[in-house]
């Protein structure tokens, strides 16, 4: 169960917060949480807030009272923007809470030529996104674009990775580029195929780009398996120079 709150950054003032109806709602009806209760607040913009309860106005928003403040809770160092094909409803979901979960800083709902869809629900994403903001306890809200194609996503100053199906090399075997990308500050954008594969377009675009191809798997995954892979292997590397 979460251990966090979102708290609008508008509503702290002079050491003081309340919350929206929302989330008043879930601390009182659904947590049971009571006055003199210490709770954790987010506001989603890198600010955490250790506070404690002292008023529920007409037993439906939540005051109280701000003990201690933190900056980037949580949060890693490195910036990685990831692009997601558009799938299922029920997988986009979970590839989003993974996603979210492992740190991203951005996400971009990719228009492939063989994604399942060609359209996705941003506010459904962004209520995906602050549940798992709350269920890991961090900081930032991630940056959600809207549905792309691949040429409008990729960006030429990134360090770029794409998980291929056909790839014969592992992650680690770039860990120097990796390693030189995050010490020089660049954000790294990791792109992820449809489980069809790229088309033979899209393919010809990696090549010609010069996308880092590597291999997160002897088996097919699924795109939300290969998200939860690719991150994790990528933040272990990068964690070794952190």
């Amino acid at each position: 169960m979460s251990k966090f709150s979102f708290v609008k950054k508008g509503n702290i003032k002079d050491g003081r917060f309340f919350l929206e109806k929302d989330e008043s709602h879930h601390l009182i009806n659904v947590l049971r949480q009571k006055v003199n209760t210490s709770i954790w607040l987010t506001d989603g913009r890198g600010g955490t807030y250790l506070s404690k309860i002292d008023n529920i106005k007409n037993s439906k928003i939540v005051e109280g009272e701000i003990l201690e403040s933190f900056s980037n809770q949580n949060e890693l160092e490195h910036n990685i923007h990831i692009g997601l094909p558009i799938i299922k409803n029920s997988r986009m979901k979970i590839a989003i809470e993974k996603s979210v979960e492992s740190g991203v800083k951005k996400i971009s709902p990719l228009n492939l030529d063989r994604s399942i869809k060609s359209t996705v629900s941003i506010d459904k994403l962004e209520s995906t996104m602050r549940s798992a903001v709350k269920q890991s306890m961090r900081s930032f809200i991630p940056y959600i674009n809207t549905a792309q194609k691949l040429e409008d996503w990729y960006d030429s100053s990134s360090l770029n990775i794409v998980a291929m199906i056909d790839s014969k090399d592992s992650l680690s075997s770039f860990k120097s580029e990796i390693l030189q990308a995050v010490k020089d500050g660049k954000e790294i954008s990791v792109l992820i195929g449809p489980e069809g594969g790229f088309s033979s377009k899209e393919k010809e675009f990696i090549y010609d780009n010069k996308f880092i191809k590597v291999s997160v798997a002897k088996a097919i995954l699924r795109a939300e398996t290969a998200t939860v892979s690719t991150l994790s292997i990528l933040n272990e590397i990068i964690a070794s120079y952190e």
